[in-house]
């Protein structure tokens, strides 16, 4: 183990590429995870019921953002081995193809989200006023939809280049500007009038448009190399779009498998209660600011170990799934500790009643518990598998581990068993204990690592 550390730290290469591409895409999942803390201790303030509406009508925008992450990841494991031979033709039609499929994805969330949605609250949750007010923001930012598909399609591209400063400083400007205009349109600042969850919803769409406009102009008007033409992007045909599809479907399945999880373990947290709703939202919204560094190295090393294989170096891919592999826990043990120790701090930002501030803290804790095997099941997912072209065994993964173990618990221990808040959520977390033996077994295998760029377009 020694050897293996000390060669490690001598490997400045892989060192060097890690920290450029993980601190800037770590920057930018922690600054939009603030974004989401920022807008919960504002709504905060208006009371428990608006944290719960607000928290779930998001479940519905997490499932299309994790829907358009599938998209993304995809087109992702294509444009890092593509980078890996510094092809930018095959980049630019795989930005095309990114774009078009994460459109219709987002056409038809965007629709859902304005036309039904007091259908969609009212399989979240029961209670009347929580269902109003969460219409009330579902229906206002549904209009978001297409505006986040062009951001992250770009931003995937960028990411994938090795230019992950511009997401960073994109998602940076739409906190801030979102902050500014929570703080305007919830409480009436400025002249304008106090409108509540209404006004969060408006903040958050208008700061979706400067998002966008930062990230176009970056491209566009600085004239960066993916920056592309109509006919360079939809230049593509069948073979590219059946390629495409071969390897993506999986990730966009694995994506929404999970992200209905989660939908089912708040479903399954509504039955204890209100209060339990509004726990797991704080404590998701702030367990959230501390995993965006098992995201960002996941990210980083899909981009990494594409580039190697893409390059033909397949060698020096599995050294770096090994050094990862090494990375993550030890990742998760030192942000495990953080949290259990900044729990009762950050909690203490709540107005809400001491009760839920208390079955707060004991979920931040277990889920630090759980965070070192968290980390490595993340980093392996999204980072080296995905990066290897390994998306089915994935989705499979996530399919089983989390339909067919944890979701039954989570409402077996909500509604047969009558548990607390904290007693299902251990019951949820134990699906890492069962998850990390098929994902050493799988990274052992090697059949993760494929050259998916130099493969024949399936049928």
């Amino acid at each position: 183990m020694k050897k293996f550390i000390r060669n490690m730290l001598k490997d400045r290469v892989f060192l060097s590429t890690l920290i450029t591409l993980a601190i800037p895409i770590t920057l930018q999942n922690f600054i939009t995870s603030s974004l989401n803390l920022v807008d919960n201790l504002m709504i905060g303030k208006l009371g428990e019921t608006a944290i719960a509406a607000v928290g779930l009508a998001n479940q519905y925008f997490f499932i299309f953002l994790l829907a358009i992450g599938g998209v993304n990841a995809g087109a992702n494991v294509f444009m890092a081995q593509y980078w890996g031979k510094r092809d930018l033709n095959n980049i630019k039609k795989m930005l095309g193809i990114n774009l078009s499929v994460g459109g219709i994805t987002a056409m038809l969330f965007g629709l859902c989200g304005f036309l039904f949605p007091h259908q969609i609250m009212g399989i979240l949750s029961k209670d009347a006023e929580v269902i109003a007010l969460g219409a009330q923001y579902m229906r206002i930012v549904s209009v978001t939809t297409m505006l986040t598909n062009i951001t992250q399609g770009y931003s995937t591209a960028l990411r994938s280049t090795e230019q992950p400063n511009v997401p960073m400083f994109a998602s940076l400007i739409g906190v801030l500007s979102n902050a500014f205009l929570n703080w305007v349109l919830i409480f009436g600042k400025l002249g304008c009038p106090a409108m509540g969850v209404a006004g969060a919803a408006i903040a958050t769409t208008i700061a979706r448009v400067i998002e966008m406009s930062y990230v176009l102009y970056s491209v566009y008007g600085k004239k960066n190399l993916v920056a592309s033409g109509m006919k360079e992007m939809f230049s593509f045909g069948m073979p590219d779009i059946r390629r495409y599809f071969k390897v993506s479907t999986s990730a966009i399945l694995n994506e929404l498998v999970w992200s209905i999880g989660m939908t089912a373990y708040s479903m399954a947290y509504a039955q204890i209660g209100t209060n339990a709703v509004a726990t797991m939202q704080i404590a998701t919204t702030l367990n959230n600011m501390f995993v965006v560094i098992a995201t960002g190295l996941g990210v980083s090393s899909a981009i990494m170990v594409g580039n190697k294989i893409g390059s033909g170096e397949e060698e020096t891919a599995h050294d770096y799934s090994k050094k990862i592999a090494f990375l993550a826990p030890l990742s998760g043990v030192i942000l495990g500790i953080c949290v259990a120790i900044l729990a009762p701090f950050i909690t203490a930002l709540f107005k809400v009643q001491p009760a839920t501030i208390n079955a707060t803290i004991n979920v931040l804790r277990i889920m630090a518990v759980f965070a070192p095997l968290r980390f490595f099941s993340v980093v392996m997912i999204i980072g080296v598998f995905r990066g290897g072209g390994d998306t089915r065994f994935t989705m499979l993964l996530q399919l089983c581990t989390v339909w067919f173990y944890a979701v039954p618990l989570a409402f077996l221990g909500a509604t047969v068993l009558g548990f607390s808040i904290e007693q299902v959520f251990f019951l949820i977390c134990t699906e890492e204990v069962v998850k990390i033996f098929f994902v050493i077994r799988r990274l052992s295998s090697g059949k993760w690592l494929r050259n998916v760029v130099d493969e024949p377009a399936a049928a």
